[in-house]
């Protein structure tokens, strides 16, 4: 699990339609060393059929957004998901 500080400030770096989709998105991050969170409003996990309205956001720290978009685009470039 990330720990990211008060101070940190942060960024999405990717807006995905599942949970399921934003889960793999962060092992992929973490297996690259970028620590990330996921933000839903799904009640957690509960009321998984609110993200494609709302949306799940896989979140970095702000310095490591470009260096997450480069790790996340060859897998995301090809699905769905919604842009951030």
């Amino acid at each position: 699990m990330a720990v990211m500080n008060d101070d940190d400030t942060t960024s999405v770096a990717r807006m995905c339609f599942t949970r399921q989709q934003a889960e793999f998105g962060q092992m992929l991050l973490e297996g690259s060393g970028a620590q990330s969170v996921i933000r839903a409003d799904d009640a957690g996990g509960m009321r998984a059929y609110m993200t494609p309205v709302t949306g799940v956001r896989l979140v970095v720290k702000t310095k490591d957004v470009e260096r997450a978009g480069d790790i996340l685009w060859p897998i995301f470039s090809s699905t769905r998901a919604m842009d951030a």
